[in-house]
């Protein structure tokens, strides 16, 4: 996989410091979620992802869906089991202690074949060895359709979901997605969850989702899903893309207060 490196444009964004390659990394700081164990799912090949974000800090999404769905670099539930116990056990004997485990890694997560049972395996492994956690997922949504998906992602303490955009149009642009995906398709499935938080990444540049007839559309869908919380971010790590510019923190403050006037939902920003 390809690894960006800063530029003169980016050069006050940071560089991927870390490495979501293998089963489990970290723990890594967090903006929204504290010192955080990562889990991988996805294997140490290429990036796995129906989406192909061109803010992504894993570069662009090189494969087919096709080509993903054929992978053998999947590792097995028996590889998971025991990589994470091991890294689990290492971090007890240093008394390294976390807020979350954070399964994102690299791409999507519920796109590895047996999503269910790895999760029902992650929730045993955590309950015995470091209950205090929290396990969480950041998805994309679009595998929201699948109910034993949907049922998955119902075990664990807290579910992410992307939604950087009001309409299909710039759905297309800034997350430009690799299979059949709405808007209407993502509402539909987030409304299974029993609860979720929305994660809304904000661009300016060769994209901009900040100007007001977006942020329109983004609040009236936000107030259809009604998360318990919104996550509101901009650019921090070099992009895939060129001619990306970070949204100020204030303009993202906007944007939140603007959500929760409309909605009453909260909207927090991480700069």
């Amino acid at each position: 996989m390809e690894t960006l490196k800063k530029t003169a444009e980016y050069e006050d964004l940071k560089e991927l410091n870390f490495s979501p390659m293998g089963i489990t990394y970290g723990p890594f700081q967090s903006r929204r979620l504290g010192l955080s164990l990562g889990i991988n799912l996805l294997g140490s090949t290429n990036k796995i992802c129906s989406f192909d974000c061109p803010y992504c800090e894993l570069g662009f999404t090189k494969l087919k869906m096709s080509e993903m769905k054929k992978s053998e670099n999947y590792p097995s539930l028996e590889a998971i089991d025991s990589h994470v116990r091991q890294h689990l056990l290492i971090l007890s004997k240093q008394n390294t202690t976390f807020n979350y485990i954070t399964l994102s890694g690299n791409g999507e997560p519920t796109l590895y074949p047996d999503f269910p049972e790895a999760i029902t395996l992650l929730k045993k492994i955590r309950d015995e060895l470091c209950p205090e956690s929290k396990l969480v997922v950041m998805s994309n949504g679009t595998t929201l359709d699948s109910a034993k998906i949907v049922r998955a992602l119902n075990l664990l303490d807290e579910r992410m979901i992307k939604l950087d955009a009001g309409n299909d149009e710039m759905l297309k642009k800034v997350g430009s997605p690799l299979v059949r995906m709405t808007l209407a398709k993502l509402i539909q499935g987030a409304k299974k969850l029993k609860d979720t938080t929305l994660q809304s990444f904000f661009v300016q540049g060769a994209i901009d989702n900040t100007i007001p007839s977006e942020v329109e559309d983004w609040v009236e869908v936000v107030g259809i899903i009604r998360p318990k919380v919104v996550h509101l971010y901009s650019l921090d790590r070099v992009p895939a893309l060129s001619g990306l510019k970070q949204v100020p923190s204030q303009r993202l403050k906007e944007i939140a207060s603007t959500l929760q006037k409309r909605t009453s939902i909260k909207g927090i920003v991480f700069s």
